[in-house]
């Protein structure tokens, strides 16, 4: 236990240091519990949820199509010219931006032209960009955690406990909209006086100069192949549970995904198919492989077990007290140690938690468990893969942040939205629609 424990921690460590490429570290900490008997390779393969990797992978690929096509940048564009670029309304657009489409897709990729095109909107207009950057990432965690794709989080209690796309939509999706707009209205506050300095400057100069930085032109024949094939996987993800029961043939998330994925590659031309082939974030499906690998090393040792029997003496003070642990303790951790590795260990916690007498339902403490995790996943630089992204963008394209910045600016929305969800999932336990 205490090696298999102390590898994890290591790993843990060193990921957070972001010193080293995550994706090594948690393959060469799974490899190392196989050298060391910990694990068979057998068993390491078994604990690797293949589900989660197929869905990622399959949703990976689809935005990497609609990427290659830019897609996004004409999208964020369009939305741009439609308000005549206000500075408020340029404000309100890409933080709702964030949060709409890390709904969908990965937020990861979001941030990645997110930032890219804040970055230079804020330098043409004279706005500060990090604010800002920081409201997007803050709206991208908030915004994901409304579906079953939206965050890696998600994607793993999905798959891992038996919740589908509908269920997060259903439960989670309205909480994370109104949390939304609850993170728009702070950050429009404290940052309003700026953006009123930024529209006294906009000339029609500037908004040239925006509109030629960005004359990228649209691949029709890619954007038409992506957003037939990746509508047609969101269709899928809603609706593969009753049409498994349908045709009597199981269609999990992975197949949901990855279907319209290899359909989409096999009618595109191979130029744009090795392109796209090139976008999608290996590096990430390699990360998440070797965590299932170091999480299976502690379910071996039965610690998520005693984790559980640990809590269960908080569930018999009452099942409100338990909602209200697994929503603030993995929600403020996540804000220091990436919530995904934290996601993957909670979801074996709650699977044991669920087989006990007098148990809150299991539905229930993931919803409070994943809005936990999403939001509180902004706190910090590392909390969240997207935060990962838009902090190293802003630190090589822009200058330093730094931490403290970051607490400051981030912080207190985020701790005001997680209040909301988890009164918003104590209702729901209350009348009991969960």
């Amino acid at each position: 236990m205490i090696l298999t424990v102390s590898i994890f921690v290591l790993a843990y460590i060193v990921i957070a240091s972001e010193k080293f490429p995550r994706h090594w570290v948690a393959l060469i900490g799974g490899a190392l519990l196989i050298l060391f008997g910990i694990l068979s390779p057998m068993e390491a393969f078994s604990y690797i949820n293949w589900e989660t990797l197929g869905l990622l992978a399959g949703m990976f690929t689809l935005v990497s199509i609609l990427d290659e096509a830019g897609f996004f940048s004409w999208l964020a564009m369009q939305a741009l010219k439609k308000f005549d670029y206000r500075p408020v309304s340029l404000f309100v657009i890409l933080i709702l931006f964030a949060a709409v489409m890390s709904m969908f897709m990965d937020s990861i990729t979001v941030m990645l032209f997110l930032s890219a095109l804040t970055l230079q909107l804020c330098k043409l207009l004279k706005i500060d960009p990090v604010p800002l950057i920081i409201a997007e990432v803050c709206a991208a965690n908030t915004g994901g955690a409304a579906t079953l794709v939206g965050d890696p989080p998600n994607v793993i209690l999905g798959t891992t406990l038996g919740f589908n796309f509908a269920d997060f939509a259903t439960h989670t999706g309205p909480i994370s909209a109104v949390a939304a707009l609850l993170l728009l209205g702070m950050f429009y506050l404290a940052n309003r006086k700026a953006l009123k300095n930024a529209h006294d400057l906009l000339t029609e100069e500037t908004i040239n100069e925006i509109e030629a930085l960005h004359k990228e032109p649209l691949h029709a024949h890619l954007t038409r192949i992506g957003l037939v094939f990746f509508t047609l996987a969101v269709i899928l993800l809603v609706v593969h549970t009753p049409l498994s029961e349908a045709i009597g043939f199981k269609v999990n998330a992975a197949m949901a995904a990855l279907i319209p994925a290899g359909l989409a590659l096999l009618v595109m031309r191979n130029n744009d198919r090795r392109k796209a082939l090139l976008k999608v974030d290996g590096e990430s499906i390699l990360f998440f492989a070797g965590l299932f690998v170091l999480i299976g090393g502690l379910e071996k040792i039965d610690l998520f077990e005693q984790l559980a029997q640990g809590l269960s003496g908080v569930m018999n003070s009452g099942h409100g007290n338990l909602v209200m642990v697994l929503h603030w303790v993995p929600g403020l951790a996540s804000g220091i140690v990436d919530n995904v590795p934290l996601a993957l260990a909670m979801s074996y916690v709650l699977k044991d938690l669920a087989q006990m007498p007098g148990a809150p339902a299991l539905a229930l403490m993931v919803w409070s468990l994943a809005l936990g995790v999403d939001i509180g996943g902004s706190l910090t630089p590392i909390g969240a893969s997207a935060n990962v992204v838009a902090y190293s963008f802003m630190e090589k394209n822009h200058g330093s942040i730094g931490w403290k910045r970051w607490l400051v600016v981030a912080a207190p929305p985020t701790v005001l939205v997680m209040i909301f969800a988890s009164l918003s999932v104590l209702l729901k336990g209350h009348f009991g629609w969960f």
